[in-house]
């Protein structure tokens, strides 16, 4: 019964040089992404592993983004690749062993079910940074394979209806929809999957640095997109959503400037402030460190690799038919492009087609 243990469902080892700017796209055969016929599999956790490199510098392995059955799920899952900024460290190596995961597997609970389901292929879409890769990096996915006739043994029927809580603000959504039956058709069908009808439910993970300096007047500073505040869509952590659109924020993470000038980070819903007078996150002690652990476990240049994992918020707040956005403020000093990363976790919810 070898499909119910924890195996690699794809490896990918990148050697010699890539190109500032540059895609690189492994096929799924490359990366040993390929299901047989009859199985289905769903991916649990990430690992990113880079050589260290001498002299406390990093590769700018920029983002990595997952490919299930053909699909870019960027919009849900967007990575850090770079050293001291790794949101999926190897387990082997996480302080404190906070392993991030996609969802619990082998749950027939839609909201614990999130793990990245697929029916055929995975692979992984990996961009180089404003400067060339020169070194070798590794992207490894694990999870759980199943032949097509022990998915109902294994999971049974996905429990709906189910409901999302917000115990901080007093609220609650509910997601309607009818009990699905676990097999190899339905598979893509389930929250984390592809090919799912409304409403979508899906793992969300992304990072984005800071594009423009901060006001230096301790204002707050928003991760938004359409303002120019972040590179990327897939960097965007400001949401404008009505009744059909929401997110749980389950994780928050920055990593703070060199120089010391971040003052405070948190969340803004609905014209609030999360927590009230948001969190102290400076240089020096910053509840919401993430990637490697210098400057706290050790002080001198960031070459022992042991990582934080995304701190995850006392209790998840619910984004839904409202604004909410990740901020951060400055200590009256301006932050200067690019020295601040943050990194949100959650799961997204679409209740349109």
């Amino acid at each position: 019964m070898e499909h119910y243990e924890m195996r690699l469902l794809a490896d990918y080892t990148h050697t010699g040089p890539q190109a500032a700017n540059v895609w690189v796209k492994p096929t799924p055969r490359a990366v040993e992404g390929e299901l047989e016929r009859d199985e289905r599999a769903e991916i649990v956790y990430a690992e990113v592993v880079q050589a260290p490199v001498a002299g406390g510098l990093e590769e700018p392995l920029r983002k990595i983004i997952v490919v299930l059955d053909g699909q870019k799920y960027d919009p849900y899952i967007s990575l850090s690749g770079t050293q001291s900024s790794l949101m999926t460290p190897p387990k082997r190596s996480i302080w404190g062993a906070q392993l991030y995961s996609f969802g619990t597997p082998m749950s027939n609970k839609p909201l614990l079910s999130t793990t990245l389901k697929y029916a055929e292929t995975v692979t992984f879409e990996c961009l180089a940074g404003a400067a060339a890769i020169t070194g070798d990096y590794r992207v490894r996915l694990w999870g759980y394979t199943y032949k097509v006739g022990e998915l109902p043994t294994v999971f049974g029927t996905m429990l709906f209806p189910a409901s999302l809580i917000d115990r901080a603000r007093g609220r609650t959504l509910s997601l309607n929809k009818a009990p699905i039956p676990v097999n190899g058709d339905s598979w893509k069908t389930l929250p984390g999957g592809k090919d799912q009808s409304i409403p979508k439910i899906n793992p969300f993970i992304r990072f984005a640095y800071n594009l423009l300096a901060t006001d230096g007047l301790s204002g707050d500073y928003q991760f938004r997109y359409e303002t120019g505040n972040v590179t990327d869509s897939d960097e965007n952590m400001y949401f404008e959503f009505d009744q059909l659109d929401a997110l749980l924020v389950i994780g928050l993470g920055i990593r703070a400037d060199a120089l010391g000038n971040l003052a405070k980070t948190g969340l803004r819903i609905a014209g609030d402030y999360h927590p009230k007078g948001l969190i102290p996150t400076t240089y020096a002690d910053n509840p919401l460190h993430f990637g490697l652990v210098y400057p706290y476990i050790h002080t001198g240049l960031p070459e022992v690799p042991l990582f934080y994992a995304i701190p995850k918020l006392e209790r998840p707040y619910l984004i839904w038919n409202e604004i909410g956005m990740v901020l951060a403020r400055d200590d009256g000093t301006a932050v200067a492009i690019g020295d601040l990363v943050a990194c949100l976790s959650g799961i997204r919810i679409e209740m349109r087609g």
